[in-house]
């Protein structure tokens, strides 16, 4: 068999060489001008825009993993938290009765968007009060909607607009749950849950070159003002916040206002507040946050101020000092994350006043759709 290959090989007409010396060769491509390369560049961008538009007009699959994933591309995301909670007080060198370990929260939220113009968000939350440190029984779990809003996303102007049961955007800390805030507790400024309420807001935002301006309005029911219902209320927001912007470097200030529209004069006085902030991120391992507020509700004046450094991708340390009336709190914490979606943080804090001593521990953990954190979490 090797041989008669060998042979067929050697039996073989020889190719054809063309001789470059008969003139018969094909001339040199020559280079094509900028004009024609601009021209190819603006053809070819013209049918990836075709093909972009046509692939965004073709009807979803319905078989097989594409059609799988379009499916659920109708569903909402799907996001739950757990809030584990240690409390132990030492007060006149003895732990105090009510030192425990507590499921504080546990939340569902779905996220979704509802059409090109209107985005949803609901919060499902399963929640106890701490129990009392002196001791004694807690209150046990209560379930709410704790938010259900659609989010407006189109409008022109700049505008957004926000319908439905939220959390107020009074100041810096009210608009979060407490699962996301930057301590273990919360500073009490508008009452131990904040201001929850259902309502209408229309924000406007400015922007002033490095910097931008946000006015926001709205009208809500005004429940906190009468928690009993005995008469028809409404309740107005107003807040404005500036933001500027410099490299690394991110300044906030900010004044809220709730008046109880409803009201007679004598106890109609709204609530008050005002809020500031300063970021510093040179880098996703390192920045540092400076923020505080002050609100001055049912005449009654709270404040905090609060500082936090993160000296590690994954770790942060911060000291927060409240005021409030005739008392006051000095805590300390550290944070640290394993992932985004797993996080442990210690804390504690002494009142000068009565000596008391708390210690506090969180474990929260989310699973799920994992939802934009809030600003002072760097990553």
């Amino acid at each position: 068999m090797y041989f008669s290959w060998v042979i067929a090989w050697a039996m073989a007409e020889p190719p054809v060489v063309p001789d470059s010396s008969d003139g018969a060769t094909e001339a040199a491509p020559t280079e094509p001008t900028p004009s024609e390369l601009r021209a190819r560049i603006e053809a070819l961008e013209r049918e990836i825009l075709e093909l972009q538009l046509t692939a965004a007009l073709q009807p979803a699959p319905t078989q097989g993993s594409a059609g799988r994933a379009s499916f659920n591309a109708l569903n909402p995301g799907i996001t739950a938290y757990g809030d584990l909670v240690g409390q132990a007080g030492i007060v006149d060198g003895g732990l105090s009765r009510g030192s425990t370990l507590y499921l504080r929260s546990l939340e569902l939220e779905l996220r979704a968007d509802v059409d090109p113009y209107a985005k949803a968000d609901a919060v499902i939350a399963w929640e106890q009060e701490p129990p009392p440190l002196e001791g004694g029984p807690g209150e046990g779990f209560g379930s709410e909607p704790e938010e259900v809003y659609v989010d407006l996303v189109a409008l022109p102007l700049r505008l957004s607009a926000r319908i439905g049961k939220f959390r107020v955007p009074f100041g810096l800390v009210n608009r979060s749950h407490p699962h996301d805030l930057p301590w273990v507790d919360a500073p009490e400024l508008l009452g131990e849950e904040g201001y929850n309420d259902s309502g209408a807001v229309l924000g406007w935002l400015l922007p002033l070159g490095p910097a931008g301006l946000t006015l926001t309005g709205g009208a809500l029911s005004g429940e906190p003002f009468d928690p009993d219902g005995s008469r028809a209320n409404l309740a107005g927001l107003g807040r404005a916040e500036l933001f500027v912007g410099a490299g690394d470097v991110g300044f906030s200030l900010g004044g809220s206002t709730i008046a109880d529209i409803g009201a007679s004069p004598t106890t109609g006085a709204p609530y008050l507040g005002g809020d500031l902030s300063l970021r510093w991120r040179p880098s996703t391992q390192r920045s540092v946050i400076v923020m505080a507020e002050v609100v001055d509700a049912e005449a009654a004046m709270a404040a905090y101020a609060a500082l936090q450094v993160q000296f590690a991708r994954m770790w942060t340390a911060g000291l927060r000092q409240d005021l409030g009336a005739g008392s006051s709190r000095t805590g300390v914490y550290l944070t640290g994350y394993t992932s985004e979606f797993f996080r442990v943080r210690l804390g504690g804090g002494f009142d000068p006043e009565s000596g008391a001593v708390d210690v506090l521990s969180q474990l929260t953990f989310i699973w799920g759709s994992h939802p934009v954190e809030p600003w002072w979490v760097n990553r």
